[in-house]
């Protein structure tokens, strides 16, 4: 298993693969640069066409590899892209030469695999060490500048610059769990790696261009891997769950809906009282309890449940609705091939082109040549689940402006926190399977007990049981991964800071023991996939306060394909105008706006529940220094 799966979604930004290396011998105004160059190899299904010309683009994404985009990091941009042309990849192509519609071969059943091969060149590039991902956009709805068509999708052929001997190895064919192994392409000359200490991961150097510029050529770029699901679309409800204490039961409830207006002003939340259209459909108190984990998660299912209630918890819903609490078709809208958003959701029920698609996630035994079943770094036995869960923080804009206006910085709840000044800050979630009785809730204890009679994972193929299901229970980690390093030039450590209110507490047992540790205290030594995935990210962990603010959710596969909300179908913003809640459509460029996807899409971390915490020598110390924004 490689690293802990973060979110994050791309988004990226035009930046033209042109130029060459700088060689004038004075004084420069533009620095040495470097270049990446070399050739993508596509191998799939005949591409479609149209008016004389081929759909889509291969698009190529160069990313540093000390801040890899998801699943395996946390990068939300490229530091460059370049693509080429379906016309050019694809030069002796026949194509479809009317306008009337598209052509595709696979609907005709032509289906035979084709080879071919174009060049590619990006530049200017910093100096680093690079992996390149990569896909070719079949239907040709790539928009890099909307998150609702910004990533790859369902029939697309995705790939990169990666090891092509473990993709054909036995055990990888066709396994969900396989993540290909990319490449590094390093520009420039390295300086001194920093010394380590035992046991932590390998971090990357610095990288100088020289003088002269710096080539990376020959970069062989492989599409081949035919991506058979969607994007993990959704939105987001809030539930909340009691025990009986006498049977152990779980009861859930759903709270709120980001489909529907509040009725009232949510309790706690940051937004003025009168901002319904703001409000959050989940709050958690910066400085939130819950119980140290259960000695053990079977058989005592009282204790795991207990454990399981004292969890903030969302339940995502898989697309969109058909109707919101308007009125208005949303799925309709969200499908209908003349408007912007085109999302394959396919029907108006299960499985609306396959909804999610959950299966325990697998770490390779180079012993047994098989993937062996991972569980979650808390550990107890409980199943790690595809897909992952992330909330990120968004830049501060809940309070009133020296004018008394709300909302003014990012009025449709889309800019993620995290530059030179403010930190990126995410918390992640555990991932539930449905239930198998659908009626009664999903919990901890039942997926724990499946995965002990051996349903969610066959350990004589080492492969996962694949589920499709129309909602993901989550339960959100009371604690935050803070990367205040992440955008320092240079800083070769990049890793974060994880804090969380309490390191111990009363344990879920019946009777309770005191004292117990809510962080394992071996998080960053023990050696087990699972805690070594998080030290990859993770370099210490402190206590203190979460950073209050809102949050936006993702949704996001081992292959890339992600979801976010909130995004721009939810509402208006820029060039657009604003956002008319009343008539669901933007004020200047007028066009449907789905409410589901929009401004109540977040979570909340508001102020303590305590007030007396989040103060020096207090039970709960204040927010730590990583997680603060600075000047």
């Amino acid at each position: 298993m490689t690293p802990a799966r973060l979110l994050a979604t791309l988004v990226l930004a035009f930046v033209l693969a042109c130029g060459s290396v700088p060689t004038d011998p004075g004084p420069r105004i533009v620095p040495p640069a470097g270049v990446i160059r070399g050739t993508v190899v596509y191998r799939g299904p005949h591409p479609c066409s149209i008016s004389g010309h081929i759909v889509g683009n291969a698009i190529v994404l160069v990313f540093d590899r000390r801040n890899p985009p998801p699943p395996n990091g946390l990068a939300r941009t490229p530091v460059n892209f370049g693509d080429v042309t379906g016309d050019r990849l694809f030069a002796d192509e026949p194509r479809y030469p009317g306008n009337d519609r598209t052509y595709c071969p696979l609907e005709h059943g032509i289906t035979d695999t084709v080879t071919k091969t174009g060049e590619f060149e990006i530049a200017p590039v910093a100096g680093g060490s690079y992996q390149i991902e990569a896909f070719f956009d079949y239907t040709g709805d790539f928009l890099p500048q909307f998150q609702f068509r910004n990533l790859p999708e369902r029939g697309d052929i995705a790939g990169g610059d990666v090891d092509p001997t473990e993709a054909l190895k036995p055990f990888n064919a066709g396994n969900p769990d396989y993540e290909p192994s990319f490449l590094p392409v390093d520009v420039g000359i390295p300086e001194a790696s920093p010394t380590l200490a035992a046991g932590e991961p390998n971090v990357i150097p610095n990288y100088i261009i020289p003088a002269g510029g710096f080539v990376a050529d020959n970069v062989t770029v492989s599409l081949g891997s035919d991506l058979a699901y969607t994007r993990p679309y959704f939105y987001p409800r809030a539930e909340t769950v009691t025990v009986d204490p006498a049977s152990g039961a779980i009861a859930e409830s759903i709270v709120q809906s980001s489909d529907a207006r509040a009725a009232a002003p949510v309790p706690g939340a940051l937004e003025n009282a009168t901002d319904f259209d703001f409000m959050p459909v989940l709050t958690i108190p910066q400085d939130v309890a819950v119980l140290a984990p259960p000695s053990t998660m079977l058989p005592t299912q009282t204790a795991v449940d207990n454990f399981e209630s004292k969890f903030p918890r969302l339940r995502l819903e898989w697309g969109v609705p058909q109707k919101d609490g308007f009125g208005s078709l949303e799925l309709a809208t969200a499908v209908d091939k003349s408007l912007p958003f085109r999302m394959q959701i396919e029907s108006s029920s299960l499985p609306r082109a396959g909804g999610f698609v959950v299966w325990q996630g697998g770490t390779f035994d180079a012993a047994t040549q098989l993937y062996a079943p991972q569980q979650i770094a808390e550990g107890g036995n409980v199943p790690f689940l595809w897909p992952l869960v992330v909330l990120s923080k968004l830049v501060d804009d809940y309070a009133p402006d020296a004018s008394g206006k709300y909302h003014t910085l990012d009025p449709a709840s889309l800019v993620i926190q995290g530059d030179p000044k403010a930190p990126l800050v995410v918390m992640q979630g555990i991932t539930e399977v449905a239930s198998a009785d659908p009626a009664k809730p999903d919990t901890l204890y039942g997926m724990a007990a499946r995965s002990f009679g051996g349903s969610l994972f066959d350990a004589k193929t080492g492969r996962p049981t694949i589920f499709q299901q129309d909602h993901l229970t989550v339960l959100v980690r009371p604690s935050v991964i803070c990367f205040d390093k992440l955008f320092d030039p240079v800083e070769s450590d990049k890793r974060g800071t994880l804090v969380t209110p309490y390191l111990t507490g009363d344990s879920s047992d019946v009777p309770a023991v005191p004292n117990r540790p809510i962080v394992p205290t071996d998080l960053l030594t023990n050696g087990d996939s699972a805690r070594r995935n998080v030290r990859s990210l993770v370099k210490n962990v402190v206590a203190g306060c979460l950073p209050i603010g809102r949050y936006a959710i993702s949704v996001v596969y081992p292959d890339g394909q992600a979801w976010t909300v909130p995004n721009e179908a939810g509402a208006c913003s820029g060039a657009e105008g604003t956002t008319d809640y009343r008539h669901l459509t933007c004020t200047l460029k007028r066009r449907p706006v789905l409410y589901s996807q929009g401004t109540r899409a977040v979570v909340e971390v508001v102020r303590a529940q305590d007030p007396s915490n989040c103060h020096p020598n207090a039970r709960v110390g204040p927010v730590p220094s990583p997680c603060v924004s600075h000047d």
